[in-house]
């Protein structure tokens, strides 16, 4: 066996530049009755990632020549009890595949995709327990300033107040920034906090919570970060923080009732029809 497929490998080997580009030859490899195709190959090659393609070919021709030997071989040595269960399986297998996928089929061609405010706000009502925070969230703004900026005792004194009118300014003036968000529309998770700004340790941390306001100076900017409105670790989390879960639970149970209403029409359709009879 060893010799046969060394054989195979070398043969392979010399012959593989022209047998992938020759489109006139159909089949890679026969076994018996059975034929490994040029484009099985290709499909069976496909997405693996290998800088030696004469022995990924080799290893797919191989592998290929293996299972059909296996498969031969169990057909005749296998008994016929063993035989039947496995055709039953795949049969199974089969019927479900092919009954789930068209189910799936249909329900994505039905489901209304829009967002329902009102189920929404019943499913977060039904459902709070869920959503305990096992992290701190924030909603804040922040501004990176230059060394050298010149107003910096305004702009830290708007930030830290952060009016509307002080908005309005420190948005007038952001070109002169080296990086801001003045926006408070989205939550932010406490590591994710610590990831964007690294210079933060569990002591500036507690005072940014403390105080709702931190400021941090390295050799190149001034940090200034003002926290707008925050939820603490083991608290409720709020609506819009898990609205995509909440979305997500929503299509859910539309599509497990759509599914349902589905499988009750076909079954009336059939039994109107005649076409299923139970005795």
């Amino acid at each position: 066996m060893f010799y046969k497929l060394f054989f195979l490998s070398v043969f392979l080997f010399f012959s593989s530049c022209s047998f992938v580009s020759d489109y006139n030859t159909k089949n890679i490899a026969r076994y018996g009755e059975s034929f490994l195709s040029k484009e099985e190959l290709l499909s069976l090659a496909e997405g693996v990632q290998t800088n030696d393609s004469i022995s990924m070919v080799i290893s797919i021709i191989n592998n290929w020549a293996i299972e059909r030997i296996l498969i031969e071989r169990a057909e005749l040595n296998l008994s016929e009890i063993k035989l039947q269960k496995i055709q039953s399986l795949a049969d199974n297998y089969k019927s479900s595949l092919l009954s789930e996928t068209y189910l799936e089929a249909l329900v994505n061609s039905t489901i209304n995709l829009e967002v329902d405010s009102l189920e929404i706000l019943n499913l977060y009502n039904n459902n709070k327990s869920l959503f305990n925070l096992n992290e701190d969230i924030f909603k804040l703004v922040y501004i990176e300033l230059p060394l050298d900026f010149s107003d910096t005792y305004e702009v830290r004194s708007k930030i830290k107040r952060f009016k509307r009118d002080d908005q309005i300014f420190l948005d007038s003036i952001s070109f002169r920034f080296k990086s801001f968000s003045l926006t408070t529309d989205y939550w932010i998770s406490k590591n994710t906090l610590m990831q964007k700004f690294p210079f933060l340790t569990n002591y500036s941390y507690r005072s940014l919570k403390n105080y709702n306001f931190f400021q941090f100076k390295d050799s190149l900017s001034l940090y200034l970060i003002k926290i707008r409105e925050s939820v603490k670790k083991g608290d409720i989390s709020p609506i819009d923080y898990v609205l995509p879960t909440l979305e997500y639970m929503s299509l859910n149970k539309r599509k497990k009732e759509l599914m349902l209403s589905i499988k009750t029409d076909i079954l009336k359709d059939a039994l109107e029809k005649n076409k299923l009879e139970i005795y």
